[in-house]
């Protein structure tokens, strides 16, 4: 069986690559490291490892079996095409703890208005001291606390916000199960969202949830604080804009976009509205997964649930292709 990686390697996925090999003597691992164009064995290939995948990549892979995914989301995959043909998807939650520590630094931030008081006080503008203007931020201690989502970084979330003494609302489309943290569980997010004073939204991003956070949700919010560490897209954009330049909503953070930098344009602002110049808003560049712990947990799922798939036929996570994930 060829294994092909289609992905970005480093030195760590090599170590990774050199484990498989040993453990798996009977099978192929390629990498970009191993062939100067590892795609032209796409027809070759019976499992491959990549992060997005075009139609007509996929229609190269002619023996393919299972795709694996390197990280959380899937939105960059033929989903339809992977379906028609059987093809098992895999990913991994590898990511899950640090994106949710990212969640909260943004919260932290934004109502702290940590960015804001920094931008003033390297002008040298002091407010709350000499200054005639009151100064208040926004404790998180105590509050009501949405999260739109119950995956692994929903349930991280939830974990971290009780040490604030939060109480959590949970919204999920199905909402079976036992959520440690979670107060109060709903597959209405209206119901989700009305009363909380922070909104985080941990969606996949999926034809069900795109845009599921439009307009008649913002103002269900009233003056809460949104959160978004998913998807851009599942914020409707244009509403998410005006109900921050309107001052609906008292704040945002978010590290997730509707646009974004390619080779042929490395410069590009997040949105076509101007959410990047609120002084309520905190924006980070889509880096909720970039530590190097985080990083190398990815890769250790990727490589284990591999290993778990060629051994059993099954990998570890195993991707709804209806659900989208």
């Amino acid at each position: 069986m060829l294994v092909l990686f289609l992905n970005k390697f480093d030195k760590y996925w090599d170590g990774k690559l050199d484990q498989l090999r040993k453990a798996f003597p009977g099978h192929s691992f390629v990498s970009y490291l191993d062939h100067k164009d590892p795609k032209e064995l796409l027809p070759e290939a019976d499992v491959l490892v990549k992060g997005s995948l075009g139609k007509e990549e996929l229609a190269k892979a002619v023996k393919l079996k299972a795709v694996f995914v390197p990280w959380t989301g899937v939105d960059g995959l033929p989903l339809t095409e992977l379906k028609k043909r059987s093809i098992i998807l895999a990913n991994n939650h590898g990511n899950a703890e640090v994106v949710a520590e990212r969640a909260i630094a943004l919260a932290m931030a934004v109502t702290g208005r940590v960015v804001e008081l920094h931008k003033n006080l390297e002008r040298g503008v002091w407010l709350g001291r000499p200054s005639s203007k009151e100064l208040t931020w926004f404790s998180m201690i105590g509050r009501k606390c949405a999260i739109l989502g119950l995956g692994q970084i929903g349930q991280k979330i939830a974990t971290f916000l009780k040490a604030f003494r939060c109480r959590i609302n949970g919204f999920k489309k199905e909402p079976t199960g036992d959520y440690p943290g979670i107060d109060f569980l709903t597959n209405d997010i209206i119901q989700a969202v009305t009363g909380a004073e922070l909104v985080f939204v941990a969606l996949p991003l999926t034809s069900e949830t795109f845009a599921i956070v439009n307009q008649e949700v913002l103002d269900a919010m009233g003056s809460a604080y949104l959160i978004n560490i998913s998807r851009g897209k599942v914020v409707e954009e244009r509403a998410l804009a005006e109900s921050l330049m309107s001052g609906k909503l008292a704040g945002a953070a978010i590290d997730v976009w509707y646009d974004y930098p390619s080779i042929d344009r490395p410069v590009t602002l997040p949105s076509r509205y101007p959410i990047h110049m609120l002084p309520n808003v905190v924006i980070s560049p889509h880096v909720g997964s970039w530590t190097t712990e985080s990083m190398q947990a990815m890769v250790d799922e990727t490589v284990e649930s591999i290993g778990h798939y060629l051994l059993t036929g099954n990998p570890i996570d195993v991707v709804d292709l209806e659900k989208a994930y």
